[in-house]
């Protein structure tokens, strides 16, 4: 019994598809104060995904045969998520959480 190829084109590679590419931008930001010989307080805020860029984490697939050799597929933005190449899912968008911590 032969298995057919449910996720790709027959043929076609493992991870042959292409996506657009990943930027991140993270900060961090901090500042301590002396209370005393013994003590400090100190201040953090940290920011991930600072530009607040869409990075796409998955694609649909799921193309079937109509895809030929060469495969240089790229998943778009413009498709759907159902559709063949539409993304599906996306990281997180921009964090900011603040801190304190203090020292004794």
């Amino acid at each position: 019994m032969k298995l057919t190829n449910l996720v790709g084109p027959p043929g076609a590679p493992r991870n042959s598809g292409l996506g657009p590419n990943y930027v991140v931008f993270d900060m961090r930001l901090g500042r301590t104060f002396k209370l005393g010989e013994q003590h400090a307080l100190q201040f953090t805020a940290e920011g991930f995904n600072i530009t607040n860029r869409t990075n796409y984490a998955r694609v649909n697939n799921i193309v079937g045969a109509a895809f030929a050799p060469p495969f240089n597929v790229r998943g778009t933005t413009g498709l759907s998520p159902s559709q063949p190449l539409g993304f599906t899912a996306a990281l997180p968008k921009r964090e900011i959480q603040p801190g304190v911590r203090f020292d004794f």
